[in-house]
């Protein structure tokens, strides 16, 4: 039998809970590490879920022998520097979605993995539910035909997080590389990973630069100017002709709404809020409703990141396609400060 993948995990504010309850759940994983900047912080979640060794400097993480892997769960400003450092270490990584601030900086943590020849995984946890897994498998098998537009909503009504969510500087952006990266990435993989050529968007901040809209959770916040969106709108163009649409807010006078569907030549789907299938026989149309194994997006996530680990396995969410996100994400901005279309360039 495989031995056990020791995980130590980097960030226990926010997300780094659920990391840490995913690897807890997952065949052939254990927690044996956190580590966070604030100390009682790190010690409080080392109790909380019975993990033996507490740092507050990832070095020292890094250094010792308690972890085969990582999982970076900090700003997204963190992520280049901490994945790099860790690949050296010789660890593996599961980096948490955006998985860094741009194209750029995506693109060197990609050629980092290779070189070290270790797996990096970005944490799109939405890839690993249940339903996502079964609509995947629907598109591959042609049930759909081809799927020419896909269109994604993600609004909250007041979902501002607090703290470092709203600073561009550590965030690189607002509900677009929050939310956004989601959405896009869901869609953009069940489509088949066509590649991107162009994006059109538009960005507003009308609530959140009045402090309206401010949802209840974050950490280390400290007031200050808000410096990201609020609402952000994309489509995005791909190389054969098909095309994506993202609508997603941090605030917005409507109800909280989360819509995914897709469009294709022989069935349509719904995503969210539930799944259907919308199909059409000798001139009759009619819905399915399946009932896909239910399967956490983050317990799928962290399960398949240990399995990998343990059978030298690429992951389904690599390196290789969050660097590619990331250039549609820097597209749809660049698209947004100019007012006109912008091309995806992929360095």
């Amino acid at each position: 039998m495989a031995k056990n993948v020791r995980i130590g995990v980097i960030g226990v504010g926010a997300i780094g809970p659920a990391h840490i309850k995913g690897f807890q759940q997952a065949k052939g994983g254990e927690v044996t590490a956190v580590c966070d900047v604030d100390a009682r912080r790190a010690k409080a979640a080392a109790r909380e879920y019975g993990v033996p060794h507490v740092f507050t400097d990832h070095r020292k993480l890094l250094a010792a022998d308690v972890a085969d892997a990582v999982s970076v769960c900090t700003p997204n400003n963190t992520h280049l520097p901490l994945t790099i450092a860790a690949l050296a270490a010789g660890k593996h990584v599961l980096c948490e979605k955006p998985i860094a601030m741009n194209g750029r900086q995506a693109r060197r943590m990609a050629e980092a993995a290779k070189r070290a020849r270790r797996i990096l995984m970005t944490a799109q946890s939405m890839r690993y539910s249940g339903n996502a897994r079964f609509l995947k498998q629907m598109a591959e098998s042609g049930r759909l035909g081809e799927i020419y537009y896909a269109k994604g909503m993600m609004f909250r009504r007041a979902g501002i997080p607090r703290g470092w969510f709203q600073d561009s500087k550590q965030s690189g952006g607002g509900p677009i590389v929050d939310l956004g990266v989601h959405v896009l990435d869901l869609m953009w993989w069940v489509m088949g990973t066509p590649r991107p050529v162009m994006a059109f968007a538009a960005t507003f901040d009308h609530l959140g630069r009045a402090g309206e809209g401010m949802g209840t959770w974050g950490v280390n916040y400290r007031p200050g100017r808000f410096s990201v969106e609020d609402l952000g709108v994309a489509l995005v163009r791909f190389a054969d002709g098909r095309a994506a649409g993202v609508e997603v807010s941090w605030a917005t006078h409507t109800e909280d709404l989360f819509m995914l569907r897709l469009f294709g030549t022989r069935g349509g789907a719904q995503l969210y809020p539930s799944l259907i299938l919308y199909e059409t026989q000798d001139g009759t149309s009619f819905d399915v409703t399946p009932h896909a194994p239910r399967v956490d997006g983050y317990a799928g996530e962290t399960q398949h990141f240990v399995t990998c680990i343990q059978r030298g396995k690429e992951p389904l969410s690599p390196a290789s396609q969050a660097v590619v996100v990331m250039d549609m994400l820097d597209a749809i901005y660049k698209s947004a400060s100019t007012g006109r279309a912008a091309p995806v360039v992929t360095r």
